[in-house]
Formats: C-alpha cells, sequence, structure tokens
C-alpha cells in the first residue's frame, strides 16, 4: 500500500508558467520539494493551468509559506 504522506497535492495553480516557477524555488528554498504538473498537457491545449504539487506531509508548511508570499 502506498504512503499516504507521500501523496501529490496541488498548492497553488496558475496560468502562468513564471508565477510558478517563483513560487516553486520559494518553497524549494524552504526545503519543501515541488512539482509542476500539467506542462505537457498545457502546451498541447487540453489544460488552461499548471499546477504546483508538493507531498502532502509538506501542506502545512506550505501554507504557511504561501500565506506570506500573498501578503
Amino acid at each position: 500500500m502506498k504512503n499516504a504522506s507521500n501523496k501529490l497535492i496541488t498548492v497553488y495553480s496558475s496560468a502562468n508558467l513564471y508565477e510558478l516557477e517563483i513560487i516553486k524555488g520559494k518553497l524549494e528554498s524552504e526545503g519543501i520539494q515541488s512539482f509542476i504538473a500539467d506542462q505537457n498537457m498545457y502546451t498541447i491545449g487540453f489544460t488552461q493551468e499548471y499546477r504546483l504539487q508538493i507531498r502532502s506531509f509538506d501542506a502545512l508548511k506550505a501554507k504557511v509559506i504561501l500565506n506570506k508570499i500573498k501578503k
């Protein structure tokens, strides 16, 4: 059985890839590994937004960081 804490969750989405790259860099500088999903799907027109995903066990820490960024 797969460990639930390794599940990927979406913490941010945007149509602007550069915006996700900035947030991804901030999360990674805080020790949170992140992934940009849907890059290929966006290119071929199957989605309107990219999704920034992290492992579920980093969700609380990421939420604090994202709240600081939004201020």
